[in-house]
């Protein structure tokens, strides 16, 4: 909704900032994880929707406000979601921020120049990799608590990309009960891999990952569609939120 400044009277800096939500009861991404434990987990579409919706906060905080805010070390339990289960990012670069507001008046150009600069400094790529490591753990349903255990499962998951679907399941979230479109599940691995490269430049932008999300979800759309009218209702069992007890 917005967010509000803490200024000491003698000084002009900023102590603190806080940012204003609305109510969102439905916690954290990763709490709907089933390697959080989770007694209720996210079907595919729920999963794709979700990071679609990191994907367009990460997209607004680079390009949406000027400055950008780059460099956000984003975190899947900075993901929250709301009633909908929409998600909304509920941290991000403050300091930058409160930073930058004393500069817009310098003007567009100025602004948008920084903006440019970030690119060409790969900052943007920073927040990239930042989402390919939550987009690995919404693949895979489970935490990981390094670099090193992100690198070993992005190996895994492109071996599993070049062998075939049984391999492809094998590495998603069990709780999603092979509930996908197989071209879906590829398309977001894919992704996943790419954010995830060690060299930034070579890393996709957060738009291209953000249509290939779509891409994903609509292709599962199909793919539900056909499969739900071929033989009566096969996958309205999937179509609820899974619980656990």
């Amino acid at each position: 909704l917005g967010h509000c400044f803490e200024c000491y009277l003698d000084v002009s800096s900023v102590s603190r900032i806080f940012l204003v939500f609305e109510y969102v009861p439905n916690g954290t991404l990763r709490s709907w994880i089933s390697g959080g434990r989770a007694r209720r987990t996210l079907t595919w579409t729920q999963r794709i929707t979700a990071t679609i919706g990191v994907a367009k906060g990460i997209q607004f905080l680079h390009t949406g406000i000027v400055p950008g805010v780059f460099s956000n070390n984003l975190k899947i339990t900075d993901v929250l979601l709301d009633q909908n289960l929409v998600a909304k990012i509920s941290s991000y670069n403050l300091p930058l921020l409160a930073e930058n507001m004393g500069k817009v008046g310098s003007g567009l150009s100025s602004a948008g120049s920084k903006e440019n600069n970030a690119r060409v400094k790969h900052d943007d790529k920073i927040d990239v990799y930042d989402f390919g490591c939550i987009l690995l753990e919404v693949i895979v349903g489970r935490p990981f608590n390094s670099k090193n255990e992100v690198d070993v499962a992005k190996d895994q998951l492109q071996a599993s990309i070049t062998a075939d679907n049984a391999a492809r399941r094998n590495m998603v979230d069990p709780a999603v009960h092979n509930a996908y479109s197989d071209e879906s599940l590829k398309t977001v691995m894919e992704i996943c891999i790419r954010c995830l490269r060690k060299n930034p430049a070579e890393r996709p932008s957060i738009e291209d990952v953000l249509w290939n999300l779509q891409f994903a979800a609509q292709v599962h759309d199909a793919w539900y569609g056909d499969s739900e009218s071929s033989d009566g209702s096969p996958a309205s069992r999937f179509s609820n939120l899974h619980a656990y007890s």
